[in-house]
């Protein structure tokens, strides 16, 4: 295992929270002990909808572990060979508090490095927090230590492997699994007390005989099975006029899902971790990879009402239409519930004074084998391939800079910024109404995508890359450095 440039957590943030190390040396059995009590599984008989299994923090502390393997698990009805957390597809489902410290044993069972990233967290990206610059060995393990702060925003948020190079192989195979921050949102008028659906939407592909199939960015349109919590056009049961609340994420290596409910409106209210400032009802939400939003469901007349993908050109071809659940609406009707209007308020990043301006352009160069200074690659961000040892950007504690964000390739590459969400503010050169932050976002053909962020908190180095995990691996990510 290799860790480089090791740095502790701010000390201003430890003492907040009243942070130490007592418990961090706990014993791997004792872990595994810890993990399998904290197992809750979602679903009750009566309600076949199936979720993965939910592990817990109580008194500010969750301890958990993931193992990482190669072997057995059950995927669209039948039993193949994929790479997973636990031995489920996808993993299990972590809940949080703010303040909460997060501690995860890694242990890394497949013959290949690894390494764990908990997408969207505002944390430290040093030492032994959200530090995708870690290598875990086939063998070994490392203990994740993670502290939530105080402050941090409540939402959906996602955890996945980051080691350059073999990121797609292994969120292909199935690595993946969700984390819920509890908080403010939770107890609002109109969500608190909600029955919460939780859809993890993945896209892979086994044999014949059960191996998986690597991934390509060639054929993924047409061959992919396209899975809500590893399942296969699931039944979501709900009751007339009952709301529920979905949170769903796009936890798939290169598809977009263009979602769409027959006969009922999408009422948005959060996306990628973050509340939005109004409910937002919707007929249909673009979900790029990595991006997650929580939408209430209001369920109209009795009958069955299909969850779909519409098609969708990602640049590669046309995604073709997928039903990825089915809502069925059945059983003792119940009054509808006024729905929220307001929701949680954010600062708009279009009234605060930038300090700094930036331009990153992402590149998609045809393989030239005889450019010994592009070897064999083809991705790109500002004619610089990714390499860890080497920074490429570099800002101030506690300043706000406006990125311009462009596309200088035919197909869709959704932005994705480590530890800092940003608020989008224009797109294509239209403003864009503001409503919340985001920590992904999609960069359209040949376009831009105009945002506004501050780097708060913390200093390390981080990345930032295209979320299409083939593109990232190939080249297109770059190393930043927050210093004071």
């Amino acid at each position: 295992m290799r860790r480089p440039l090791p740095s502790p957590l701010p000390r201003r943030r430890l003492l907040a929270l009243g942070i130490g190390t007592a418990g961090a040396a706990l014993s791997w059995p004792a872990l595994r002990r810890t993990a399998a009590a904290l197992q809750q599984p979602d679903a009750s008989a009566a309600d076949a909808f199936f979720e993965p299994a939910v592990r817990a923090s109580r008194d500010g502390r969750l301890a958990t572990s993931l193992e990482a393997r190669l072997g057995p698990v059950e995927v669209a009805g039948r039993t193949v060979q994929s790479t997973v957390y636990e031995g489920t597809f996808p993993g299990p489902t972590l809940r949080i508090r703010p303040g909460d410290r997060l501690q995860v044993t890694l242990l890394n069972a497949l013959d290949a490095p690894t390494n764990l990233h908990t997408h969207g967290f505002h944390v430290s990206p040093s030492g032994s927090s959200d530090n995708v610059l870690l290598q875990i060995d086939p063998g070994g393990r490392f203990v994740y230590d993670y502290a939530i702060p105080a402050d941090h925003p409540p939402g959906f948020y996602w955890y996945h492997p980051h080691f350059h190079g073999v990121s797609a192989e292994q969120v292909f195979g199935g690595m993946a699994g969700a984390v819920i921050i509890e908080g403010a949102l939770d107890r609002l008028p109109g969500v608190a007390g909600l029955r919460e659906r939780l859809l993890v939407l993945q896209a892979t592909k086994h044999e014949a005989d059960g191996a998986v199939t690597p991934p390509s960015n060639h054929r993924f349109q047409q061959q992919f099975q396209r899975l809500v919590n590893g399942r296969l056009d699931q039944e979501i049961p709900t009751r007339p006029g009952e709301t529920q609340r979905w949170r769903i994420l796009n936890a798939s290596t290169n598809v977009f899902f263009r979602l769409r409910l027959d006969g009922h409106l999408l009422h948005h209210i959060a996306e990628d971790g973050n509340t939005l400032g109004e409910r937002w009802s919707r007929e249909e939400i673009l979900l790029g990879p990595a991006e997650r939003c929580e939408v209430l469901v209001q369920a109209g007349a009795p009958g069955s009402y299909s969850l779909r993908s519409l098609p969708f050109d990602g640049g590669f071809g046309v995604q073709p239409e997928t039903v990825l659940a089915t809502m069925t609406v059945a059983g003792a009707a119940q009054a509808p519930q006024p729905l929220p209007t307001r929701l949680l308020p954010f600062l708009d990043l279009r009234s605060v004074p930038i300090d700094h301006r930036r331009t990153v352009t992402l590149q998609s160069l045809p393989l030239d084998r005889n450019a010994p200074e592009i070897p064999m690659a083809t991705f790109m961000i500002n004619s610089r391939q990714f390499a860890a040892d080497r920074v490429d950007q570099t800002m101030r504690l506690n300043t706000t800079e406006e990125w311009v964000v462009r596309n200088a390739s035919d197909n869709w590459h959704p932005f994705h910024i480590h530890v800092n969400p940003f608020q989008v503010v224009a797109v294509n050169g239209r403003a864009v109404a503001p409503r919340s932050y985001q920590d992904t976002v999609p960069v359209p053909p040949l376009g831009e995508v105009v945002l506004r962020t501050q780097f708060l908190d913390f200093t390390g180095r981080f990345v930032f890359h295209c979320h299409i995990l083939q593109h990232e691996d190939g080249g297109m990510m770059s190393v930043v450095e927050v210093a004071r």
